[in-house]
This record gives C-alpha cells, structure tokens and sequence, in this order.
C-alpha cells in the first residue's frame, strides 16, 4: 500500500515537469543537479495550475523557487519564500534563466527581493565547492571574502585598520566589518584587497548566511504584523509560538517555538477532498526534508477518516476547536525530550 502512494507521488511529480513545458524542464534540470551532488529532494506540486511559492525542498534545509525569469516571480510567492525560510531554519533560493529578459551570468549570484538568484550553472559549482563569490545586493555587486584570514594577513603587514584603510580608500570602519564577518567588500576594494593580501582572502557565497542576514529581518516585522491583522495566528502566537500564514504553497501556517516546528493544514468548507489530501501530502514532503510536523486542522468525523486512511500515521489530526491545546501540549514534550538529551 505504501510503495504504490510512493509511486503514485512520483508519478504526478513527474507529470507535473512535463506538463510545465520551458518551465518544466528547467525543474528538472534543477533537480538533477541537486541530486548529482547527494541531496535528497522532492517537488512541490501544490497549487497545481496556478503560481506557487514553492517548487523544490532539499535535505540540507533548502527551500528553491523555480522560474523562467526571476522577475516573473509575484509579490506573494517572494513574501511565502521568505517566512517559511525564517520559519523552518533554511536558506531559500530561487534559480532561474534570466533576469528582465537578460540571461544570468554563470558564477554570480544576483538578488531578487533580497532572496539570492542562481542560473543552474551557477547552482552546480556552488554545490561542488567551487568559488562563487560574487554576488549582488542592495544595487552593487560584492565579493565574499575570509575575514579571519584578512585580520590575520594584515596583522602580518604590520597594517593597522585605519592604514589599510587609507590605502583602499574607504573607512576603518569597512574594514572591522570586513573582518569579523559584517560585510564584503565592492569587487573593486576586493581587487585591491586581492593585490595586497593574494587571492586565498576570497571566499565562497553562502546561501544559508545570505538568507538569515537579508530576508531574516523582513521576517520578523511580517510576524508581527500578521499577527494582529490574523485571529488564529494571534491565538497561536498566545501559547509561544511564532507562527506565518502562507498563501501560495501547501501548508496554511508555518509555526516554531524552541526549535519545535509545525506545519498546519486546515480543511475548510471550501476545499474538495481531493484538493486537502493533495495539500496534506505536499505539506508531508516539505516536513520530511525539512523537519516540521503536520497538523491537519479538521472540522468532522468524516475529514479525520480520510486523513488517517490516506496518511495513517504520518501526520496529526487536530479538532480546530482544540488546536492551540494539541499544539501547547506537544511542543513541551519536545522541549522536555531535548532536556533529556
């Protein structure tokens, strides 16, 4: 029973490439390199035949975004990218062929809404430990650099911060930033620090420390703002957990409280059945990569019985009237078994 869900998944992951024509193949592509260098990945496939946030989860907490051309992307794909990344701990990404209709350049990493911009080429030498180290923000372009080993080469010279400085023409302020890691220099103070120190001072980008310095922020105002304009995510937000609510991927909200991660399904008079099992089973793949529980939110004795016979154990079914409780409940658990560990 389990191997043909398994293989009923595959099938409509499958579908779901062919069907998506330029689209679909560029998934693919992505999909393989992913593989190629030893990560487990899964397709997203819900919403099917509308926009959708989401298109790929990786082991390794990765959360991509697929598109044609990165400016193609909606305002309420980038905003879901950007609270399930904060609230499931992973570095989002989108990867795509251009950017306004101009192709991407290999081995740069550009930016859409603060969220990094890969072509497949790029993806895959970032993925083989290759020196990618120019990236775009903030509308410049910046290399990353080994601040540890930069303090270390100028200790070396007998240069202080502010000679250094002088030199490169900018503040010994840049330069403690440099340092400890704050920021990167433009690829024209990187040319001459590379002069001076040689080219073992640059670095690889990191997806994962890019993520959590740009979009991490935006997130923090979007929990409290969806908090008091939302009435369940208020409640929830009550018993310690904060909480997001998605528009354009499976899950309805995201949660976490100490480490503790949840994602909900809420089954509303609005929702075929076919459409809530196929929300349920797209959020269980996100979960299983990336390490949340599902919460499928019911109303009846008939919805509780579809859920356990399509996904017996997998996931936990929830009255909506008893919700916040369950919640509450399991998150000390998990917060006491982390004590016993």
């Amino acid at each position: 029973m389990k191997g043909m869900k398994d293989s009923r998944m595959m099938k409509d992951s499958i579908d779901s490439i062919s069907m998506g024509g330029g689209l679909g193949v560029l998934i693919g592509k992505t999909m393989n390199i992913l593989r190629k260098h030893g990560l487990g990945v899964d397709i997203i496939n819900y919403p099917r035949d509308e926009r959708r946030s989401v298109d790929i989860v990786a082991n390794g907490r990765l959360i991509i975004k697929v598109s044609q051309d990165a400016y193609e992307i909606s305002r309420e794909e980038i905003e879901d990218l950007k609270l399930s990344s904060r609230i499931l701990n992973s570095a989002v990404l989108i990867v795509s062929k251009s950017y306004f209709n101009e192709d991407l350049e290999p081995g740069i990493v550009m930016d859409r809404s603060d969220i990094s911009v890969m072509d497949p080429e790029t993806l895959d030498l970032y993925l083989s430990d290759e020196k990618v180290a120019i990236y775009y923000k903030k509308g410049q372009f910046f290399v990353k650099i080994r601040g540890e080993i930069l303090h270390r080469k100028r200790v070396e010279r007998n240069l202080s911060m502010g000679e250094l400085a002088e030199i490169l023409g900018i503040s010994r302020k840049a330069v403690y930033e440099y340092e400890k890691g704050g920021m990167d220099p433009s690829i024209e103070v990187a040319q001459k620090l590379v002069e001076i120190f040689g080219e073992d001072i640059v670095s690889k980008v990191d997806v994962y420390e890019l993520t959590e310095r740009y979009v991490f922020s935006y997130v923090e105002r979007m929990l409290r703002a969806q908090a008091k304009e939302d009435p369940l995510l208020r409640r929830i937000s009550e018993i310690g957990m904060e909480a997001v609510r998605l528009k354009r991927t499976a899950p309805d909200i995201l949660g976490i409280a100490k480490g503790y991660k949840a994602a909900l399904v809420i089954k509303d008079n609005l929702k075929t059945t076919e459409d809530f099992t196929e929300k349920v089973a797209n959020t269980l793949k996100i979960c299983l990569r990336l390490g949340c529980k599902v919460y499928t939110v019911i109303s009846s004795y008939s919805d509780a019985s579809i859920v356990k016979k399509e996904f017996d154990d997998k996931v936990k079914i929830v009255e909506r009237d008893k919700l916040e409780e369950i919640i509450r409940e399991d998150n000390v658990r998990k917060g006491e078994s982390h004590s016993d560990e």
